[in-house]
Formats: C-alpha cells, structure tokens, sequence
C-alpha cells in the first residue's frame, strides 16, 4: 500500500458546528426510512416465499456471512482512506444494489437462494460503509459532544424505523413489494446532497501515515481491542447484548406472520411500535455524559431490554405485546448509543476506524447468528418462549460482569483516557 502522507502537513479544516450533524442526521434519516421500509420488505418477502421461521433467520444470517470477512478490512480501508471519497463510494454501491432487488422482483425471478446472495452482497456494501460513517458522525461533532451526535443520529435511525416500516406496508398493498426497493434507491438523493454539504470538513487524507500493510493493520486492531481493558469489557457487553437480546428485531416477520398470525399489517405495528420506544430513548442521550455515567447507562439499559423481552415472551396478544416492544427498543437504542459512544472516545484516533468496525461486527452479525438460532429452535419450540429464555441468559451475563464493570470503568477517571476526535 501507498504511504498517506499525515494530515499535519494539510491545511487545517475549519472546526464542526451543530449544523452538520443535523444536515448529516436530517440526510441519514431519509436513507434509513428507505433501508427500514427495504429491510421490512426483504423479511416479508422471505417469509411469503418461503413460509418458513428458519428461512427469516437464514436472510437475517446475510450479515454475519458477509461481516466476518468485512469487517477487520473495513476498519483498516477506513482508517487508511479519505472518509469523503470511501463514504461516497459504499453508497452508490449501495444504490446500485437496491436497484438489482427491483429489478429482479419486477421481472418475478426472486427465489429464496438469490435472495439470499442478494442480502450477502448488500451486507457486504453496508459493512464497509459503517465504520467511515461512524467516524464522519464523530468528525462532524464539535469538540465533547460526540456521544450528542451519535444520539442524534440515532433519533434519525429511529424515525426512519418508524416510517420506513409504515411507508413500506403501504407501498407493498398499494403498489407491489418491487416498489419498496425503488423507494429506497430514490431515498440516497439526499444523502449525496448533505454528503456535498459537509464535504469541507470530511475530504481529507487520513491522520496517520499508513506505510504497513492492510493485513497488519487488521491484526493490530484486534490486538488492541484484545489487549485494552476498557475496550475488551466494552466488547464483552456489546457481543453478550447482540447475541441474545438484539436478534428479537430480525425475527419480527415471524412473529408477526407466525406467533401473531397477522400479515404485513402487523409486522409494521411491531417495527414501529420499537421504533417509537427507541426514539424516546434516543431523546434521553441527548444530554452530555462522561464516560462513567455512558458505562452506568449501558449497563442499566442492558437489564432493560432484558425484562422487558421477558414480559415480551409471556404476552399471549398483541395488546400486551407491542409495548414491551416499545419498551424493549427504548433500552436497546440507550444501550447502543452508550456502548457507541464508548467505543469513540475511549479508542486512539489511530485505531478508531478499526474499533468502530469490529464494534459493527459484533453489532451486525451477532443478531443475525442469534437470530438464525432461534429462528432454528422455532421449529420445535415456540418463538417468544426462546426470545424470552435468550434475555434471561443476556441478564445473568451482566449481573456477572458488573463488579469487573466497576472497577475498569469507575475506578480510572475518563481524562486517562483519549478524548473524543474534535
């Protein structure tokens, strides 16, 4: 690889304002509204094709084939490129993905087995794109309020979770399922716009020569995870959190075709029903937290989302089922933003881009295995009995890993620590 001469020896870019996180916010929460509307509309179609619990978990399983091999390479590109030109790359690539899936929905060629490959390839796109534009949210925050920029974009994801189900279950009765992956292809125009917008403060070189190769590179960043405590217990939390207690959102087209005996109708009640519940959450982390206080939240918001899938697994009708939901996608999104934003400010800016990559391993594929697990066991025993049994595990794991939790996080003070990137 070529060596990427240090951002030092550039002029200095002008210091982030509010503005372009909420241009960047305002611009993500269009595309996602596309990706959830997309996401809802590749699990339903899963499911009319194949009418199978296993097959739902198997698209769902997309994540984890791609982001194994994705992800350690993800981070190194990421650290060694210029955010701008990688960012704008993913997403075209992206587009041109969602334009496939209309394509072959349209001329009636989808199968489950394409489809399948169709989901390994758009995971693939989507894995390499997260970490850059984890690290351009952090570049765009201004100094100490990284984790208010990852809260706000997270309000974004969780509108677009909201309304892109909805949007979706009303394109796929009024104009045929094909016309849910259009919409989300026509959804980037608005990201391309604000990615022009902020292009001044994200068109760089990287801060680091990087003279090594990639391979050494990904190796380093999995030594640094492995060798740094805060970063390793942060990871434990994040991998414990996404096997057991994450996967319950993938198996939604199931429950609701299958537990709940509705349709397309019902899979958008329980979408939005935690998207509503994770946007109030989202709210909450607005407010300005030091590290310890994020390590109190997450860890608070991970026995959350545990009772809540408990009662979830317990509820006999839909009455009492989508506000567990709601509760449930409450704690789920003040636990991501928490462990999000720990994951930032505590890394080196050297490392960053493969901590945040690894963290979306975690975070992308580890619901998928689970979701494919359960979905798996479905077969014999009852879905929500499984989901309820995987968050009473994830439970007992955090009330282990507590007193090891006290002592890493609330016994150093945060300034040991490298800061967030200004």
């Amino acid at each position: 690889m070529t060596a990427i001469p240090d951002d030092s020896l550039a002029a200095p870019r002008p210091a982030p304002r509010n503005r372009n996180v909420i241009v960047f916010s305002i611009a993500q929460c269009a595309s996602f509204t596309g990706a959830w509307g997309q996401k809802t509309a590749v699990g339903w179609l899963t499911w009319e094709l194949t009418q199978s619990p296993a097959w739902v978990g198997a698209v769902a399983l997309s994540d984890l084939i791609a982001a194994f091999w994705v992800a350690p390479l993800a981070g190194a590109v990421a650290d060694r490129s210029n955010p701008y030109r990688l960012i704008w790359l993913t997403q075209t690539l992206t587009v041109v993905n969602c334009c496939v899936l209309w394509f072959l929905v349209a001329a009636g060629l989808v199968s489950p087995w394409p489809l399948l490959a169709w989901a390994v390839a758009d995971a693939t796109f989507q894995g390499f794109n997260q970490p850059v534009r984890m690290m351009v949210t952090g570049t765009l925050a201004p100094e100490g309020r990284v984790s208010q920029a990852i809260a706000a974009n997270s309000i974004a994801v969780n509108v677009a979770r909201t309304a892109g189900p909805a949007i979706a279950g009303l394109l796929i009765v009024r104009s045929g399922i094909e016309s849910v992956f259009l919409f989300n292809a026509l959804s980037f125009a608005v990201v391309f716009a604000a990615l022009l917008h902020v292009r001044r403060w994200i068109d760089h070189p990287p801060p680091a020569v990087r003279a090594a190769r990639l391979s050494g590179d990904v190796l380093a960043g999995f030594r640094y995870i492995r060798t740094e405590p805060p970063i390793a217990m942060l990871f434990v939390l994040t991998l414990s959190f996404s096997l057991l207690a994450r996967p319950f959102t993938e198996l939604f087209p199931a429950l609701a075709g299958g537990s709940f005996g509705g349709g397309p109708q019902m899979l958008a009640m329980l979408m939005s029903a935690q998207g509503l519940g994770a946007f109030v959450g989202a709210s909450w982390m607005l407010r300005r937290q030091s590290t310890p206080a994020l390590a109190r939240t997450s860890y608070a918001a991970a026995l959350g989302i545990a009772a809540a899938l408990v009662v979830f697994a317990l509820a006999q009708s839909a009455l009492f089922a989508l506000p567990a939901i709601a509760v449930a996608g409450l704690f789920h999104v003040v636990c991501n933003i928490a462990m999000q934003s720990m994951a930032q400010s505590l890394s080196l800016a050297a490392m960053r881009g493969r901590v945040l990559a690894l963290y979306t391993l975690v975070f992308r594929a580890a619901p998928a295995l689970g979701a494919f697990v359960l979905g798996w066991l479905a077969e014999w025993f009852d879905l929500q009995t499984m989901i309820g049994i995987a968050a009473g595990l994830f439970a007992m794991i955090v009330c282990a890993a507590l007193p090891a939790a006290r002592r890493i996080y609330l016994g150093k003070p945060a300034s040991n620590r490298q800061g967030p990137p200004g």
